[in-house]
């Protein structure tokens, strides 16, 4: 089975997909494996008690348990498609959706933040290091975007001139961005001025390099913002997604319709930007004072 599921992941590489995306493939599957050893199950049995499994077991968050059952589907087309296993029909299994409030910094937060990162160290080294990482964590609360987009940029995907951003998101999505603030494309030119500190390897197109003037990896970009969040005292379980939470619930309470915001963020389906009204207390204030009973 372990050869077959490396197989899988293998065929997931060449269609794009995010690290982190193949992370939770392999992951997934790694458990299913374990369940089917441990309960001594061959792989087409293992697969439909796994799923009813999945439905009754209480160790998991729904998000999770539904996650969990998209990969076994996905496996189980897989091993039909590749006829490594006759087809045989699945159990229908009902997760119960779980409605979970995006998670966002406040204003203040924000600030306090990029305060410190304005702060400028005295070495050489650190000083490349504060620029790369005010240009990054910049762009994550100026344009909302995931670190794998982040991650993903070249250098080719930035048009210094009118700030534009060729932005590749889920599934190689493509959007287009713009930096439209005069400091922020400041501070994309001072960067791109900067890159070349890092000694860029032959042929590498990234926009974000690390030390080795390699591509800037996911976890690289997560342990930039901890290490600014830790020093300047904000919420110490915030995540770099925190940002495009916040990047989102502003636009709303600015007054951006959800179209926009959707469109702006890379979602597919507008029900996964309508969760943004949810924390949007600006929007609500509004609301209330404009159209309810004691308005006036």
């Amino acid at each position: 089975m372990e050869n077959i599921i490396h197989s899988f992941i293998h065929t997931k590489k060449l269609e794009n997909l995010s690290l982190s995306t193949l992370k939770a493939y392999r992951a997934d599957l790694s458990r299913f494996a374990l369940y089917c050893k441990k309960y001594d199950f061959q792989m087409e049995s293992g697969i439909t008690q796994y799923l009813k499994h999945l439905e009754k077991t209480t160790s998991y968050r729904p998000n999770t348990k539904s996650r969990k059952l998209v990969t076994i589907k996905l496996f189980y087309n897989y091993l039909i498609d590749n006829k490594l296993s006759h087809h045989f029909p699945l159990p229908q299994v009902k997760i119960r959706k779980e409605k979970r409030l995006p998670k966002t910094l406040t204003s203040s937060e924000v600030r306090k933040l990029f305060s410190t990162v304005s702060i400028i160290p005295k070495s050489k080294p650190k000083i490349r290091d504060q620029i790369r990482d005010f240009a990054i964590l910049n762009i994550l609360i100026s344009l909302g975007l995931r670190i794998c987009e982040i991650r993903n940029l070249n250098v080719d995907d930035y048009n210094v001139k009118d700030g534009q951003l060729i932005i590749f998101g889920k599934n190689r999505k493509e959007r287009i961005l713009f930096l439209t603030n005069m400091q922020d494309k400041a501070m994309m030119k001072k960067y791109l001025a900067t890159r070349l500190h890092y000694s860029p390897l032959p042929g590498e197109t990234a926009l974000f390099l690390n030390k080795y003037g390699q591509r800037l990896s996911i976890y690289g970009i997560e342990n930039i913002y901890y290490k600014y969040r830790d020093a300047s005292n904000i919420n110490p379980k915030s995540t770099p997604h925190h940002l495009r939470h916040s990047f989102a619930t502003e636009l709303l309470n600015n007054g951006a319709n959800l179209r926009d915001i959707q469109e702006l963020l890379g979602h597919a389906s507008i029900t996964t930007t309508e969760i943004y009204v949810e924390v949007s207390s600006t929007r609500k204030r509004k609301v209330l004072s404009k159209f309810g009973i004691k308005k006036y």
